[in-house]
């Protein structure tokens, strides 16, 4: 995407890049509230662990928001992208080892 995104484009479809984003690089997303003007991307295996809304500064430009500090311009859905996935990686599968001792270690 160029370094100035094109203004005014509905959240649901900045949304919706951002979710095609993620997955490619193997994360795990979702769009709730898809039909609302206030559409949610969900981040994370499973559940709700990080959720981006899509906002409008005072002069216009639109920004990913989530969490406590997490932010990015509409124009990085790559690094944003990455950053959502690094905080939110998916949970590893125990091994066959731990699944028959039920997680307890060796004695």
């Amino acid at each position: 995407m160029s370094a100035h995104a094109e203004k005014g484009v509905p959240r649901q479809v900045l949304l919706a890049r951002l979710q095609k984003q993620i997955q490619e690089q193997g994360g795990s997303a979702f769009l709730a509230l898809s039909a609302s003007s206030h559409p949610v991307l969900c981040v994370g295996a499973g559940d709700c662990r990080t959720s981006v809304v899509v906002v409008e500064d005072n002069a216009g430009e639109q920004w990913f928001i989530w969490g406590r500090t997490g932010s990015a311009h509409v124009s990085q859905i790559d690094h944003a992208a990455t950053v959502l996935c690094n905080t939110n990686p998916r949970p590893a599968r125990p091994t066959a080892a731990a699944r028959r001792t039920g997680g307890r270690g060796a004695a």
